[in-house]
């Protein structure tokens, strides 16, 4: 008769746990580059002028979809000092909210 090996063995357990793991925090790290490259090309024209552009479109369409909401407009309410502080001093709103984080 055959005999099949189980999954069960403890050594294999940790290495698929460990495996599970190391697949989580590549992903969470590859997205987290993902975002600082988009916030440096949203920052810097120069980096990638098309894809600028874009970000700057997007930007607009997002900004009627929240002007049309309620909920988002009272969310985003609380953050509102970044946007007076763009206006006052000339920079773009997510720009004065990095500014004012990290003061």
């Amino acid at each position: 008769m055959e005999q099949f090996r189980q999954i069960g063995q403890p050594a294999e357990i940790r290495s698929l746990a460990r495996a599970r793991r190391a697949r989580r925090w590549a992903w969470m790290t590859s997205a987290s580059l993902g975002l600082c490259v988009l916030l440096a090309i949203w920052q810097e024209r120069a980096l990638a002028p098309g894809v600028h552009d874009a970000l700057q479109g997007a930007v607009a369409r997002a900004q009627t979809m929240i002007d049309g909401n309620e909920t988002a407009r009272a969310f985003l309410a609380r953050f509102d000092g970044g946007v007076t502080v763009a206006k006052d001093s000339g920079l773009d709103p997510l720009t004065a909210l990095l500014l004012r984080v990290t003061d």
